[in-house]
């Protein structure tokens, strides 16, 4: 009995020696100001919520402080895409603001070959969105490219596939379903035979490789300046300034705020904005 109660309690102990002490935040100012730095994305306003967002990320990896993320992420590139996945997810759906998307596709029937820029795209609906009307103007496909980028590798990935719940199509016009998508289950898969040249990729826009996709005639970015800092306002469109071709359009989301600049102007068309190089 002796033998077997030793047993037990140094089983115990053991047991007690591996469990985590109570998880640091003392470093979560660091973090953030990480995440900012290398993607513009300001979460400091959402301190609380994103504090235990990022907690429940940390202890799901197995780690205990943010310091310790902080540090994991120097070197895993793994690690770091899983964070900026986290706290970069967007939820878009198919059609969405419709006649600033017709506003963009009326200008784009003017071009022979127009190139369009989606930065970023997230799951890529506006993508699709702009290449199903314009084939629905009978434009055909060979004489458009559309390329959609954003730093969410996940967020890609679902683009490339090009499957779709039920809520994503709840914009879409009567009969486009029929016409452009396979029903899969609960899903909708894009018919990608029905599309030309789209392409989807990961990217950070302030890395300079970004800038070597080259200059679009149009370029999309909507509801991401919403995230950033003037700092980081200025520095995404002197970016776009210089992947804008010089008659080129820039749309942004409504809420989306340029400060003053000396790359853009603003024009308005039917009541609905975009931006001009000066």
């Amino acid at each position: 009995m002796l033998f077997w109660k030793k047993k037990k309690n140094q089983h115990q102990v053991i047991e007690k020696e591996v469990v985590p002490l109570s998880f640091d935040t003392s470093a979560l100012e660091t973090l953030l100001h990480t995440i900012k730095d290398d993607t513009g994305v300001d979460l400091f306003s959402k301190n609380n919520i994103i504090e235990t967002k990022l907690k429940l990320f940390c202890e799901r990896k197995g780690i205990y402080s943010f310091r310790a993320l902080s540090e994991g992420i120097r070197y895993d590139k793994q690690l770091y895409q899983d964070l900026i996945d986290l706290v970069t997810v967007n939820e878009t759906y198919f059609y969405r603001e419709e006649s600033q998307l017709d506003l963009a596709v009326t200008f784009a029937l003017r071009i022979p070959h127009v190139k369009i820029l989606c930065a970023p795209c997230a799951s890529g609906e506006e993508v699709y969105s702009l290449a199903m009307m314009l084939s629905q103007k009978n434009r055909p496909s060979s004489s458009f490219s559309i390329t959609g980028i954003d730093i969410n590798a996940e967020a890609i990935e679902k683009a490339q596939k090009g499957s779709y719940s039920e809520r994503s199509l709840h914009k879409l016009p009567l009969g486009l379903k029929e016409i452009f998508f396979t029903p899969e289950g609960k899903h909708y898969r894009i018919r990608q035979e029905r599309f030309g040249s789209l392409h989807f990729q990961k990217f950070n826009i302030f890395e300079p490789s970004f800038t070597a996709l080259g200059q679009f005639d149009i370029i999309f970015s909507r509801n991401m300046l919403i995230y950033f800092d003037d700092a980081f306002r200025l520095k995404t469109i002197e970016v776009f300034a210089k992947m804008l071709k010089p008659e080129g359009k820039l749309f942004l989301g409504h809420a989306d705020i340029i400060p003053e600049n000396s790359f853009f102007e603003k024009q308005s068309e039917h009541r609905l904005s975009y931006y001009i190089k000066r």
